[in-house]
């Protein structure tokens, strides 16, 4: 289990220290699958099913992102 999954004073809230490392770890995965994305739509014959995987993975790291941003 990750740090981030550690709450404080049982409120709900992630404990905030935890948040900015977490964020930074996504933002470097969805730079990631852009690129991975990118390689794909080059190659000849790309897959059209495994690019729509990578894309849709792409947009749950940029929902968490977007949820984590908000709690920095």
């Amino acid at each position: 289990m990750t740090d981030f999954c550690r709450w404080e004073n049982e409120g709900g809230a992630p404990v905030q220290s935890n948040i900015r490392p977490r964020l930074n770890a996504l933002k470097r995965r969805h730079r990631r699958m852009h690129a991975q994305i990118d390689l794909e739509q080059k190659r000849p014959n790309a897959c059209s099913i495994e690019i729509g995987r990578l894309k849709r993975e792409k947009l749950n790291l940029k929902d968490q992102i977007i949820t984590l941003a908000q709690l920095d």
